[in-house]
């Protein structure tokens, strides 16, 4: 009996899931340019799930304030797997899929909007991110500047603006 338990219990621990950890996964924009170094030392320390707990990032670090953000979600999501999933608010719909194994992530975010203008069309955005994840500090995963000009009409006037923003995919993962 003892010789059976020996033998059965490893292989039902060898087949039981991995304990799942949560996952954090947020897109932010910020109305200025950004670099990877200086954010993923202004994150750290931080919570991803209550910086983006808002449509703005609340934070004492000033680095991080006025950031917008655009999507999160936490997932419970186990090292070694992969994760996939579907969200759903009014008229806009995000997915996420990915993979988190050895201290890496890999993970697709897509955002489509739906615009209600006689017949239904949508606005599809694909935000990527791929590189190293520890546990604990949230970490940037992948960085896009956009640099433009915009006419802008003030009193009749036409004036060119310029503009600037930073757009980032983070994630932090918590056993």
């Amino acid at each position: 009996m003892r010789t059976l338990l020996a033998v059965f219990i490893p292989a039902l621990l060898a087949l039981s899931p991995l304990p799942a950890g949560q996952l954090d996964v947020a897109v932010i924009q910020f109305p200025e340019e950004k670099t990877p170094e200086e954010l993923n030392a202004a994150f750290s320390g931080q919570s991803l799930a209550e910086i983006t707990n808002s449509n703005r990032t609340m934070t004492k670090e000033a680095y991080l304030k006025g950031g917008y953000v655009l999507f999160t979600q936490s997932l419970p999501v186990g090292r070694g797997t992969g994760f996939k999933s579907s969200t759903r608010i009014k008229d806009a719909r995000a997915d996420v899929d990915g993979w988190l194994g050895g201290g890496d992530l890999d993970v697709t975010i897509t955002l489509m909007e739906g615009v209600e203008a006689g017949l239904r069309s949508f606005q599809k955005t694909n935000y990527r991110g791929r590189g190293p994840l520890a546990t604990g500090s949230p970490r940037v995963l992948s960085m896009k500047q956009v640099k433009g000009k915009a006419p802008s009409v003030v009193k009749g006037k036409t004036k060119i603006d310029r503009y600037m923003y930073t757009t980032v995919v983070v994630a932090q993962y918590t056993p």
